[in-house]
C-alpha cells in the first residue's frame, strides 16, 4: 500500500505525535508499505529544513512552507498548499489518507481522500477541548480554523455550514466559546471519516458524547503502540545517580515527559512536600523534562520546605530516558489531558509500578495490579505512592505486571492492528 501520513507536528519538533508518526512511518515500511508523511517545514525554506534534517526523496517526507505559531506551541502555521503540489500528491496514487491533527495539513490530507476517492481515518491524538483550558488565547485561531480554513478544506453541505456559522455566536467566557468550537468542528470533520481511532477509552467516550443525530460515526479504539526503550547499562545509570546526587537507597519518585501546564504536575510537588517527604527522609521527586511551565514548577519547589530533594533534569534524548525509568521506583502521572500517555507504556516496559490519576487514559496501568489509581488530591497520591515505596514486595509484583501489559501493546502488534484496518477500509471502497 501506498499510505499517506498527514500531521501538523514533526521534527524537529519533540513530543508525543512526532513519536506516533515516526513509529507508525518504520514498522509500516518494515512490513513493506511506501509511507510518505506531509509535515511543516518549520521554516519558509522546506528544502533547507530538509537538509538540516538529511531528508532526501528516499526519505519520503514531504514538507511544506510553515511560520511559528498557531494554536499551541508544538504546531506551526503552514501557509503555502500551491495547487501544483495538490496535483503532485494526487498523482502519488496514495490508498490511505491517515491524519494525526485536525489543522492546516490535516485538513490537507481530509481535502486531498475526499478529492481523490481515498479511504480516510483521522486520529485522535491531542485533546484540544481539554487544552483550551490552559491556552484561552487560541480563540482567533479556533474562529479562523472553523470559519475559514476547515470550510475551504472540507466539502461542506448546507447544514454543515449553518453549524459553522453557529460558532461565531459570542458565549459566556472564551474558554467555553473556544471549547463549544473545538466539540463541533471536530463533530463535523470526524463524521467525514471512514473510520475515526481512540487512543483510550476516555478519548472514544469523550467523542461518543459529542455525536448527535446529524452527526455519527464509528469509533475504533487502537491504542499506539509504543516498544521497550533500550535498557541502560549499570555504569550509565550510576552516572546519572551522581550526576543527581541519587543514591541507591533513595526512594524516587517523578515523571518523565512534557513539562506544560496542563499536565497537573503541581500536585506531585505539593504531595511530596506535605505528605511525602517529612515522613521518609530517603525520598526525592524526579522530573525529566522540559518546557514552558519547567520555570514556574522550579519556582514552585524552591517554596517548599525540602527544595534539595526535587530534582529537574531538563530534556533527554528519547533513546537515553531508560536510565531516568531505572532510577525511578515509582513512575507518577498526573496528566488529566491526555488522549494517552506515551510515557505509560515506556514506564510500563521499564517494570515501573504506576499511580494515575485518570482511570481511562491508559491500557497498561490497571489498579491493584500494577499500580494504582488515586484521587486528584495531593493526599491521595502521596497516599498510593508511599503504599508502594514502603513494600519491596509490592513493586516488585507491580514490575513484573507492568511488563506484562506493556508487551500487549508493541509497536508491530499495534502497526498489524492498524493495517488490517486500512486493508478492510480500501475493500469496502473497493466494492461500492
Amino acid at each position: 500500500m501506498k499510505i499517506g501520513l498527514f500531521t501538523d507536528s514533526y521534527r524537529p519538533s519533540i513530543n508525543g505525535i512526532v513519536y506516533v508518526v515516526e513509529s507508525l512511518k518504520r514498522e509500516l515500511e518494515a512490513l513493506g508499505h511506501e509511507v510518505y508523511v506531509f509535515c511543516p517545514a518549520k521554516s519558509i525554506s522546506p528544502s533547507k529544513q530538509a537538509e538540516l534534517l538529511h531528508e532526501d526523496d528516499n526519505s519520503r517526507i514531504v514538507r511544506f512552507r510553515s511560520i511559528k505559531g498557531a494554536f499551541f506551541d508544538d504546531y506551526d502555521t503552514s501557509v503555502f498548499f500551491p495547487p501544483v503540489v495538490q496535483r503532485q500528491i494526487a498523482n502519488m496514487n496514495l490508498d490511505v489518507v491517515h491524519i494525526f491533527t485536525p489543522s492546516q495539513i490535516g485538513l490537507l490530507g481530509v481535502k486531498v481522500a475526499k478529492k481523490n476517492n481515498i479511504p480516510l481515518i483521522i486520529q485522535h491524538c491531542t485533546d484540544l477541548y481539554e487544552f483550551v483550558d490552559h491556552y484561552p488565547a487560541v480563540l482567533p485561531g479556533a474562529l479562523a480554523l472553523a470559519g475559514i480554513v476547515f470550510p475551504l478544506s472540507v466539502k461542506l453541505n448546507g447544514q454543515d455550514l449553518l453549524e459553522v456559522a453557529k460558532l461565531y455566536r459570542p458565549r459566556n467566557g472564551v474558554t467555553k466559546w473556544n471549547k463549544d468550537i473545538i466539540e463541533r468542528v471536530i463533530t463535523i470533520l470526524y463524521s467525514k471519516a471512514d473510520a475515526v481511532i481512540a487512543l483510550s477509552r476516555k478519548s472514544r467516550d469523550q467523542l461518543q458524547s459529542w455525536q448527535t443525530e446529524d452527526y455519527g460515526y464509528d469509533i475504533t479504539l487502537m491504542p499506539n503502540g509504543v516498544n521497550a526503550l533500550p535498557k541502560p547499562k549499570s555504569e550509565r545509570i550510576k552516572e546519572f545517580r551522581e550526576q543527581w546526587g541519587l543514591r541507591e537507597k533513595d526512594e524516587v519518585f517523578g515523571f518523565v515527559g512534557r513539562l506544560g501546564e496542563e499536565k497537573n504536575l503541581p500536585i506531585l510537588i505539593e504531595a511530596f512536600n506535605k505528605f511525602i517527604a517529612p515522613d521518609r527522609p530517603k525520598s526525592k521527586l524526579l522530573f525529566v523534562g522540559d518546557f514552558e511551565y519547567r520555570q514556574k514548577l522550579e519556582e514552585m519547589a524552591a517554596e517548599t520546605d525540602f527544595v534539595d530533594r526535587i530534582i529537574f533534569t531538563g530534556a533527554m534524548p528519547r533513546e537515553d530516558l531508560g536510565v531516568a525509568y531505572g532510577v525511578i521506583n515509582v513512575f507518577t502521572f498526573p496528566s488529566l489531558k491526555d488522549t494517552q500517555g506515551w510515557v505509560l507504556h515506556e514506564a510500563a516496559h521499564a517494570g515501573k509500578p504506576i499511580v494515575i490519576i485518570d482511570k481511562e487514559v491508559s491500557e497498561v496501568v490497571k489498579d491493584g495490579v500494577n499500580g494504582y489509581f488515586a484521587e486528584n488530591t495531593p493526599e491521595s497520591v502521596a497516599k498510593k505512592v508511599i503504599s508502594i515505596l514502603k513494600s519491596p514486595k509490592k513493586q516488585a509484583e507491580f514490575s513484573a505486571e507492568s511488563k506484562k501489559l506493556a508487551s500487549k501493546f508493541t509497536e508491530r502488534s499495534q502497526v498489524k492492528r492498524l493495517e488490517k484496518l486500512y486493508k478492510n477500509l480500501i475493500e469496502i471502497r473497493e466494492n461500492q
